[in-house]
């Protein structure tokens, strides 16, 4: 179903009527970075940031205003609430519900997508997007821009890569070769978590837990190859950028940080391990965000968000979705908010009115959240009220049509299933 001509008629005004003053009517103050680190949490953040640590996330803080944010409760899986931050609409309306289907435990797939997300949106606006390693992206779908599905880190040993991998599809064979090989890291790669020089005793000792470190840091190196250069070669109005790993390695490696919250502590050779992984990634994953700030100038406007936060293991045993908080971490740069400003907190739907906001776009009235309203500066409290007092009926006329197929192969199938395993996130 397209778009009506009157609905696109406001989204474009509304972005071209927005301001009325420079800042408002910049070209960096329309556009948008969005750093999404899964499962942070300002728990684990704040006694590092004590501790002098994670120097990009304290310069950001002092940019930006920032709080916490109350996902949904009880909590739920990462690929419904990212579809949720991504479309501003619950699940029932958006269509992802779980990380499988049916009795033969299929991944769910982009074609479970119903409500538009702001890519196509802002497509319908004429504005670009880039989007790199979001759940539930494959296959690729069109949009105006490039999309990099979450299916890049699977299926290694296949001659091609996969079809639809990316959009356009003529970049899937391209995006694949900046994948980077588990296998591939050595004791270099793997010395900023554990101790390098002992990097074979450790992988003969506890081979699963070295397995899991290689996988879940490569498919983030992979995604950061990818990220780097598509900011190299073209300045998109959106630039998407997530990260998943943080949660995957609080999931397999949070028990050495805080073996308290365990009802049996580890061997204690091991917990001396790995007892550094979850803040030593942390620490990278800080200098990833200082480098993905740094593509852009600095006068643009980002965005660093979790989609939960992480308690950790949990004395009852329980594993996957029960480790998560329902506090994750929200921090706004943009001439809207007061830098420095600390908020009480907002809520999951609120997020995708606000994007829409920062970008000179009305929420709809479908959308149950609201643009946040804390900390805005002089500008921000001209700009939001018009925004919500110009909410449009409904986007979802620019729900996706079916994409392309992609391909469904076993191996990559099992390939995903192992790991959702592996994470508590099914049996």
């Amino acid at each position: 179903m397209g778009l009506p001509i009157a609905l696109l008629a406001i989204m474009v005004g509304s972005l071209a009527g927005c301001g009325g003053d420079g800042a408002a009517d910049s070209t960096e103050a329309r556009k948008l970075v969005i750093i999404g680190v899964d499962s942070a949490d300002w728990s684990l953040w704040r006694p590092m940031l004590d501790e002098g640590r994670l120097p990009h996330l304290r310069k950001f803080m002092g940019e930006s205003a920032y709080g916490r944010m109350k996902t949904f409760y009880p909590l739920e899986k990462s690929p419904l609430l990212w579809a949720s931050i991504c479309t501003g609409v619950k699940p029932e309306v958006h269509g992802i519900n779980n990380f499988v289907d049916g009795s033969d435990q299929k991944p769910v797939n982009s074609s479970a997508w119903y409500a538009p997300a702001l890519w196509d949106i802002l497509g319908a606006a004429d504005l670009s997007t880039a989007v790199m390693g979001m759940w539930t992206t494959y296959p690729a779908r069109p949009i105006n821009g490039v999309m990099v599905s979450d299916y890049l880190p699977y299926g290694h040993g296949r001659e091609k890569a996969l079809a639809n991998l990316a959009y356009p599809d003529s970049l899937s064979p391209i995006v694949s070769k900046l994948r980077v090989d588990p296998d591939a890291l050595g004791a270099d790669d793997l010395g900023r978590f554990i101790d390098g020089a002992k990097l074979a005793e450790l992988e003969e000792k506890y081979p699963n837990d070295i397995r899991k470190l290689r996988d879940i840091f490569a498919a983030d190196l992979g995604y950061l190859n990818v990220s780097r250069q598509l900011a190299k070669d073209r300045d998109f109005d959106l630039f998407f950028f997530y990260l998943r790993g943080p949660d995957m390695i609080s999931h397999h490696f949070y028990e050495f940080l805080k073996p308290d919250n365990m009802r049996r502590a580890p061997d204690t050779d091991r917990m001396v391990a790995f007892a550094e992984v979850v803040e030593k990634y942390y620490d990278w994953s800080d200098e990833v965000v200082g480098e993905v700030l740094g593509w852009f100038p600095p006068e643009r406007q980002a965005v660093i968000l979790s989609d939960h936060g992480f308690y950790g293991p949990r004395r009852t045993g329980n594993k996957g979705t029960h480790e998560h908080s329902e506090w994750g971490v929200f921090l706004v740069r943009s001439p809207l908010y007061t830098p420095g400003h600390k908020f009480g907190h907002l809520n999951l739907l609120d997020i995708c009115p606000t994007f829409l906001a920062l970008m000179g776009l009305p929420p709809a009235q479908d959308m149950p959240g609201v643009i946040l309203s804390d900390g805005l500066t002089d500008l921000g409290q001209q700009r939001v009220p018009k925004m919500e007092s110009q909410r449009v009926e409904t986007y979802m006329p620019l729900r996706p049509a079916d994409g392309p197929a992609g391909e469904r192969d076993p191996a990559v199938d099992e390939e995903i299933r192992k790991q959702l395993r592996s994470l508590g996130y099914i049996n």
